[in-house]
């Protein structure tokens, strides 16, 4: 896209004036927008969002998971977290997934409902011990978190050559596109407006006059008395703070393949590494704690050497012996904690509330986080 400075007249006027911005046109930020709509009917709403319409930094850039939690990720939860903060997690998790199919059909969302499951490998026997061991208490855990039934279960391996599988209930697939597009419609029916390709600045550069903020960008100045922050991975960066992480998240799609033996939503090494079929061609994401620092980034892009590490699991672990076609590569940029907590960042003063660091699970938690903030927006009113 042809880069060029805004000219005075561009930047000199005013583009919207609102009683509350949204920044951020992802699933979080439209859950927020929705959620304000619905408890304040006559709330002059507006969404800012720096993407073309359509897109969003990871809710439409995913592996299309709708999951609460696989069983090493679970354990691994468990050592960074009180067994209070999984629970209350967890249900806000599951309830997201809930609030999805209530307000939306499961054509809107390109819903695939079925199981999720987590494999291991030969050399995870350590890891497989340590599930089958802890198998009841996992169970213990999602039913105190209400989430119904017997969630895991030991499983047949999709594939011989596999150590182990644990079954996992109520996971499903979905098109994040299709769930996007049908919950952005939702809150543009509701009478909320969108302005697409505006970049909000670093705070520093905001001004509180009053009772209202004045936000400069290159298309112009923007007012509203409250703004939320559902920037995700960007929030670090405009207000500077260094309790949200960017990591990447890299995904490649493969061509057809004959015989495909895995159908649903898979998990591996402790939630880092994930796939599922879309239709014959399986879709592979992850491989963060291999790189780190590396994808610690906001960078949308896709890098050779986690590409490589994705595509050597596929061909050594995942369908060994199997000639296989990459036919696509993308990558999403998700937000977390430095100190390995998943609990999302929820905070309100000063007419600015911000939502924000959902761990990687977007899809299952925008919903609730949407709805807590817009209840400290209505209440800060």
């Amino acid at each position: 896209m042809l880069q060029r400075a805004a000219s005075y007249w561009e930047t000199n006027r005013t583009v919207g004036s609102f009683d509350v911005i949204v920044v951020g046109g992802g699933m979080v930020g439209l859950w927020t927008a929705y959620h304000l709509r619905k408890q304040s009917p006559t709330l002059h709403i507006g969404i800012v969002e720096q993407f073309p319409s359509g897109q969003a930094g990871a809710s439409t850039r995913n592996a299309g998971f709708a999951c609460f939690g696989s069983p090493t990720e679970l354990l691994d939860d468990m050592r960074h977290e009180s067994r209070e903060d999984c629970i209350t997690r967890l249900k806000w998790r599951y309830s997201g997934l809930q609030a999805w199919r209530s307000q939306f059909s499961d054509s809107d969302l390109g819903w695939q409902a079925g199981k999720g499951y987590e494999i291991f490998s030969p050399s995870q026997s350590q890891e497989w011990e340590a599930v089958l061991q802890n198998l009841d208490s996992l169970n213990e855990l999602v039913s105190a978190a209400e989430i119904p039934g017997t969630v895991y279960q030991q499983a047949a391996p999709p594939i011989s050559s596999l150590l182990g599988c644990i079954s996992i209930e109520h996971e499903a697939g979905l098109h994040a596109g299709m769930a996007h597009h049908a919950l952005k419609s939702a809150v543009q029916s509701a009478g909320v407006e969108f302005l697409h390709g505006i970049e909000i600045p670093n705070q520093s550069q905001w001004r509180r006059d009053g009772a209202s903020w004045q936000l400069p960008t290159q298309q112009g100045r923007l007012y509203a008395h409250h703004v939320v922050l559902a920037t995700n991975a960007w929030t670090g960066a405009l207000l500077n703070r260094t309790d949200v992480i960017p990591g990447r998240g890299q995904v490649l799609l493969t061509q057809p393949i004959p015989n495909l033996p895995y159908r649903g939503t898979y998990h591996a090494d402790e939630g880092y590494l994930y796939f599922r079929n879309l239709g014959d061609r399986l879709l592979l994401g992850g491989g963060r704690n291999a790189f780190r620092q590396d994808e610690e980034t906001l960078s949308g892009e896709s890098t050779a050497h986690v590409q490589d590490y994705l595509e050597a699991y596929l061909r050594t672990v995942l369908l060994p012996g199997q000639a296989v076609e990459i036919s696509e590569r993308w990558a999403g940029t998700m937000a977390f904690a430095p100190n390995g907590s998943k609990m999302p960042l929820l905070e309100s003063q000063n007419g600015l509330t911000v939502v924000a660091r959902m761990g990687g699970m977007g899809v299952a938690l925008s919903p609730e986080a949407g709805k807590k903030a817009a209840a400290l927006v209505i209440a800060a009113r």
